[in-house]
């Protein structure tokens, strides 16, 4: 039975947001691109979508998806840069240096027109983020709508799936391998999604949150993600989750961040020299299944993994061409022969290895300049001692830069601008980079909404500074 019903559901959800919440027209634009991206990430087949409707670069949705890129970076391109904002032009040169090394490995690539395409829309993509997110994030009102959107998200494609499989209905969700994915078409996108929005959960629920039964509902909602990713069993979900809430609790709390860093020491201690606990994580690693009576631990754990596998296989060959690579989007093309799972074998499954397999060490080096400058924005960032407000708005950006880093060493979505995962990364990067440039000369002149009513009205009505 197809599950239509559950997709006129989601997109009339943040239809209704976008109507009757958020009214700026940038953020629109964007909402409209991500929502597309969400309706890729969904069992599209489950929902009535056939693959002539969404495969290829001419298909409907695939148009669809082009055009809302498009107009995403146009309307970028309108955005003015406040009088204050400083843009950072080392940042700025490694993006053109790496821009540049995917452009040009097109022309040596196996096809030069599949990877021109891919090089084209990440060049709009960077395009649409560098210039149009990092402006916008610049004002904190319109980090504050921005939030609200990524708020309502969590609640409709949560919560309303994790309410079918609890009763039992099951109408719409999907579920793979006993795997719980939700309204997605597999557990990992799941898991993804869930831990890279929990960081604005957390903010709803520490700044805007007000009344008891706000809190309440907040703390609900941060629940389900928790029982959403233990049914998907994600181990990269997860950790990426776990790596998310630490790295916010550790920005926003300047005097216990010595405690926090002292109980994930002791957490991992135990896990270490704990023979129960460390069994259940091996048995957790492995999912459960008992494919081999030699996997004792870890080291042998990593001898049966698909992942491994593949990484091990084409380690060889990316080194033969590690001064260029294969061409940006190619390498990939080089796993099916180390693979028998064609559905795994479809990616690489690390997105640094994946495009040093693309671009060899240039860039590869490129990209791990772009981390470091971005990294050392956060730093600065966490070492400010700025008002309450400003603390979390810097917590959510950090949180989903640092767990997308640690997601990103067993999924290969950094560069895939036709992945939900790649823009729910990038646009905070884009605000990390937009904080690291404010000052407080400049965010005087903004209203910093410290009081409950003020912020409120300003947030439900849609305006921005």
């Amino acid at each position: 039975m197809s599950a239509a019903p559950v997709l006129i559901f989601i997109l009339g959800c943040f239809a209704w947001a976008l109507y009757f919440r958020l009214r700026n027209a940038f953020l629109r634009v964007y909402s409209v691109f991500f929502l597309i991206l969400v309706v890729y990430a969904t069992n599209k087949a489950y929902y009535g979508i056939s693959p002539e409707m969404s495969e290829g670069t001419f298909s409907p949705l695939s148009l669809a998806r082009w055009g809302a890129l498009i107009v995403f970076a146009v309307f970028a391109w309108r955005l003015k840069a406040p009088e204050k904002f400083q843009s950072d032009v080392a940042l700025g040169f490694i993006v053109l240096l790496l821009l540049a090394d995917m452009f040009f490995s097109a022309f040596y690539a196996d096809s030069f027109s599949y990877s021109f395409l891919r090089t084209l829309s990440f060049i709009l993509l960077a395009y649409a983020v560098v210039k149009g997110m990092t402006i916008y994030f610049f004002s904190s009102v319109n980090c504050l709508h921005f939030f609200q959107l990524k708020y309502y998200a969590a609640w409709i494609m949560l919560a309303p799936a994790l309410v079918m499989l609890v009763s039992g209905l099951g109408y719409g969700i999907t579920i793979i391998m006993n795997q719980y994915a939700g309204f997605f078409g597999n557990q990992n996108m799941f898991g993804t999604f869930s831990a890279l929005i929990t960081p604005y959960v957390l903010f709803h629920w520490r700044v805007v949150a007000q009344k008891r039964w706000e809190k309440w509902m907040d703390g609900g909602l941060l629940l389900i993600i928790l029982a959403g990713l233990w049914f998907s069993n994600s181990r990269n979900g997860i950790s990426s989750c776990v790596i998310a809430v630490s790295t916010y609790f550790f920005v926003v709390n300047l005097q216990n961040r010595i405690k926090i860093l002292a109980a994930a020491v002791v957490m991992v201690t135990a896990l270490a020299i704990s023979p129960s606990l460390k069994s259940d994580l091996i048995t957790f690693v492995r999912k459960g299944t008992d494919k081999s009576f030699q996997v004792t631990d870890f080291a042998s754990q990593l001898n049966e993994e698909q992942r491994f596998k593949m990484w091990k296989g084409v380690w060889p060959l990316f080194w033969k061409q590690k001064l260029t690579g294969y061409g940006f989007a190619s390498s990939h093309l080089l796993v099916f022969p180390f693979t028998k799972d064609e559905e795994a074998g479809r990616a690489l499954h690390n997105s640094y290895l994946e495009i040093f397999g693309d671009l060899g060490l240039p860039g590869l080096i490129l990209l791990l300049l772009l981390i470091c400058r971005v990294a050392g924005q956060s730093v600065t960032l966490t070492q400010r001692r700025g008002e309450y407000l400003e603390r979390n708005i810097n917590a959510v950006f950090i949180s989903v830069f640092v767990a997308g880093l640690a997601n990103a060493f067993f999924e290969s979505w950094m560069f895939s601008v036709g992945n939900l995962t790649s823009l729910m990364f990038w646009v905070p990067v884009a605000g990390v980079v937009a904080r690291w440039t404010w000052r407080t000369d400049a965010a005087k002149r903004t209203p910093q909404f410290a009081e409950n009513t003020t912020y409120k009205w300003q947030l439900h009505q849609g305006t921005t500074a």
